[in-house]
């Protein structure tokens, strides 16, 4: 029947199109079926030449259409015909390369996927792989831990842009998020707003951007954390990635927990987000409790988070007031169990509790030169590009 077989990914679908395809392929042939994809990053990250997938696909988004075609690869949408019109324009107004009824039968499927395949043949590996190492990603550093660490973001990202880097802040923290608050503003946009744009092309991302801090431009966090199951873990990382084109440094305020689901799943897909995001930061910044319970703590982090990047990890103490002893106490066993990249302890600043109850950024003390000196080290970097 097709004298050209391509290379073909099923989204998986409850209709009975996808199974009808798949034994027909195995009895008759007609394409190569390299497998079913369940997520969009399983979408993006699969080798194939053609993608079906149905106009009720949950993860189905412009945003996916687009960036597998910009790979150089084609996408054919399922539609029923018996549900209306509604799925055959919603196809057509995500721009996919060719719409299959899905009731046609497997033969009518492959004519169309073989008809998209050869208008436009995929470009070779070689070619999509050098046209990603051209996309420019900005410099990503996660800052994770307690309640300082939204101040330390931001003033990081201040220090960088010091240092001529155009830099942003991300509230990625779907469990404790605090940005809006802390620095009295608006909870509209924020981080769900700018999903919705990013993905369903319902304006631009820009606009959920909103000035903070310290000259500092922030895209804030979920308004409730209890919206954290409506943020799926791929879609985060397409986001971080395409801002961090526009940008030299992005700096990903993350929440303090890294955890798998126990054995009940109860909370699954809990820490997704923070787990995948950390797997793209260059550099971690963690705030630690400078206590007996705080360093076990961060101890246990360091561990989960050596198995999910070789990134450098860096601790950073929070404020308390300790005696040289303590200090000395905390900093040896830190060196003698994880031997991070550096260590840094946060002077007590009665400027910053003040800025802090009145949600105001901290002003100009020994806080903020001591984050504005990490900054500075990390900037410096031997393995940073240069501005």
């Amino acid at each position: 029947m097709i004298g050209f077989e391509p290379v073909i990914a099923i989204a998986g679908s409850q209709r009975g199109w996808a199974s009808e395809l798949v034994r027909f392929l195995s009895d008759f042939g007609g394409a190569r079926l390299k497998g079913t994809v369940l997520t969009a990053t399983e979408a993006l990250q699969t080798e194939y030449e053609v993608l079906l997938i149905d106009d009720i696909t949950s993860f189905l988004s412009p945003r996916l259409v687009d960036r597998i075609q910009k790979s150089g690869r084609k996408v054919v949408g399922i539609f029923d015909p018996e549900s209306g019109d509604l799925g055959r324009e919603r196809l057509l107004t995500l721009g996919v390369d060719g719409l299959a009824p899905a009731d046609g039968g497997p033969e009518t499927i492959l004519e169309i996927v073989a008809t998209v395949a050869f208008d436009g043949l995929p470009r070779s590996r070689v070619d999509v792989a050098r046209v990603r190492e051209q996309t420019r990603l900005g410099r990503i550093t996660m800052v994770a831990g307690g309640d300082m660490a939204g101040d330390v973001a931001v003033i990081l990202a201040g220090a960088f842009q010091a240092r001529q880097r155009v830099s942003m802040v991300i509230e990625v923290d779907t469990i404790t998020p605090m940005l809006a608050q802390r620095f009295s503003l608006p909870v509209v946009p924020n981080l769900l707003t700018a999903l919705d744009a990013h993905l369903l092309l319902r304006g631009d991302v820009r606009d959920s951007f909103m000035a903070g801090p310290y000259g500092v431009t922030l895209l804030t966090g979920l308004p409730d954390p209890t919206d954290w199951h409506t943020v799926q873990a791929e879609e985060m990382v397409d986001l971080v990635e395409t801002i961090a084109v526009m940008h030299d440094e992005l700096i990903l305020k993350a929440s303090p927990y890294l955890e798998e689901p126990g054995p009940a799943k109860a909370r699954e897909g809990r820490f997704d987000a923070s787990r995948a995001l950390l797997g793209m930061a260059a550099e971690v910044v963690y705030l630690a409790e400078p206590t007996p319970v705080g360093l076990s703590r961060t101890l246990a982090w360091s561990t989960r988070a050596r198995s999910l990047t070789a990134a450098p990890i860096h601790i950073v103490f929070e404020s308390r007031n300790l005696t040289k002893f303590q200090r000395g106490e905390l900093s040896d066993e830190l060196l003698r169990s994880l031997a991070p990249d550096s260590i840094t302890w946060l002077p007590i600043d009665t400027g910053l509790e003040r800025a802090v109850w009145n949600g105001t950024p901290a002003p100009k003390g020994s806080f903020v030169r001591t984050v504005e000196r990490l900054g500075g080290a990390l900037v410096s970097s031997a393995d940073r590009d240069p501005s």
